[in-house]
């Protein structure tokens, strides 16, 4: 409970971009994404609210590591891409965000296994930008 006595819900962020059908998916690297989706839960890990926030740097090749403090005024507690730098998760790390990483997935793919407990951790990307991620 927070100081006013009502119960904190968990607000985690999803990097998100269209996929070839036209729906969500993770997006491929945390920088490249089109936008964040911040979905709030509730104790149940059910989602209480949607939000959409507009990457500020969609398209952009430089700048991409100031992200996470644009994305870590919205209260959340976890972050997802397909791929991360290392600066990108260190920034993340230090305002005390945990950094997943699901390559491959869709948003509700990913969503769905994050409530259920079954996405966890991360691999920092080492490769050089244009290159893609591959799920296994």
């Amino acid at each position: 409970m927070n100081a006013k006595g009502t119960t904190m819900h968990e607000r985690i962020a999803i990097a998100v971009e269209n996929g070839n059908n036209g729906d969500a998916i993770v997006a491929e690297h945390f920088g490249g994404c089109t936008s964040f989706t911040v979905c709030e839960l509730d104790e149940g890990r059910s989602i209480v609210t949607t939000e959409s926030y507009v990457n500020p740097l969609a398209g952009e090749h430089g700048g991409v590591c100031q992200l996470p403090a644009y994305v870590q005024q919205f209260g959340i507690s976890a972050v997802i891409a397909g791929g991360m730098g290392r600066k990108a998760v260190e920034n993340f790390q230090r305002f005390g965000i945990t950094v997943i990483t699901a390559p491959g997935l869709s948003f509700h793919e990913a969503i769905d296994r994050y409530r259920e407990g079954s996405l966890t951790g991360y691999t920092v990307c080492t490769h050089e930008h244009g290159h893609h991620h591959h799920a296994d």
